[in-house]
């Protein structure tokens, strides 16, 4: 007897478990796009742009009573637009693609720094110049 339950409470924290790590929202990147120029005083800049595709609404249905777990998955629920920790996921995403980026095109090739960040409701643009 206590085999058994110990296997349902071992089976149920392992389910349990996945099911919280499979609810962590994925950042599919939409697009993203390089922009370079030359500045009035010769330095090369860029501008990096890596949009997101839109979440989607978390619909409820308004017919019936919410059970306290749709309470909590609504609660905990979060959006792009919205969501700060999301956001930065986004900015460190768009941080690791911009070296690949750059090497493409070949630019930057002694380095490089970035200056600014811009948020968009989707999108974060990365600003900087070459070293």
């Amino acid at each position: 007897m206590f085999q058994r339950r110990l296997f349902f409470v071992i089976a149920f924290s392992t389910l349990a478990g996945c099911a919280s790590k499979s609810d962590e929202p994925v950042l599919v990147i939409e697009k993203q796009s390089l922009h370079k120029r030359q500045s009035a005083s010769g330095e090369q800049e860029f501008a990096f742009i890596v949009t997101v595709e839109a979440t989607p609404r978390m619909e409820l249905d308004s017919s019936k009573p919410m059970s306290r777990r749709e309470l909590k998955r609504f609660a905990e629920f979060e959006r792009i637009e919205d969501s700060p920790a999301l956001k930065l996921k986004l900015e460190e995403q768009a941080v690791a693609l911009l070296k690949p980026a750059l090497a493409s095109e070949r630019y930057c090739g002694a380095g490089y720094k970035i200056t600014d960040v811009y948020w968009r409701q989707r999108s974060v643009q990365l600003r900087g110049q070459c070293l």
